[in-house]
């Protein structure tokens, strides 16, 4: 009888530590738990700030010259010998990465004069950089094949 009693002890602290074990096991991984949905919430942060630099193209035509209106690029005076064509369309191009938008630049080889490009859609835009005008806009197809 003793040593059932005995034995009886020895099975009861087993189970308190084995209770023990599995209490901490349960804390260790509420803990995990909280880590984890942290690092959740920082990853999404990190897309959505990732989301918000990558440059984008112009939604609308509205958007594009809303956009233009509130650049001063065109306010710059020319200078043929320091701040020419290309100056103004570098300039545009640059305000507009900055502000997270895709604007680029090109020479036009009839007037040799640089100026803008927006694509919106299936159209693209010429731009003025010395005074924001849109002067053409030509529908494009976008890889559709031929």
């Amino acid at each position: 009888m003793g040593q059932l009693r005995s034995e009886l002890m020895e099975t009861e602290a087993e189970l308190v530590a084995a209770g023990n074990s599995v209490s901490t096991l349960e804390d260790q991984l509420s803990i995990r738990d909280s880590q984890l949905r942290y690092q959740k919430l920082e990853l999404e942060k990190r897309q959505q700030e990732l989301q918000a630099a990558r440059p984008r193209h112009f939604n609308s035509l509205e958007e594009l010259k809303t956009w233009l209106t509130s650049d001063d690029t065109d306010q710059m005076q020319y200078s043929s010998d320091e701040f020419n064509c290309i100056s103004f369309a570098l300039m545009l191009q640059d305000r507009a990465l900055a502000d997270g938008y895709i604007l680029s630049t090109e020479v036009l080889p009839v007037a040799a004069h640089w100026a803008n490009i927006a694509v919106i859609g299936d159209r693209i835009y010429l731009i003025e950089p010395q005074d924001d005008s849109v002067i053409l806009e030509q529908k494009i197809n976008r890889g559709e094949p031929g």
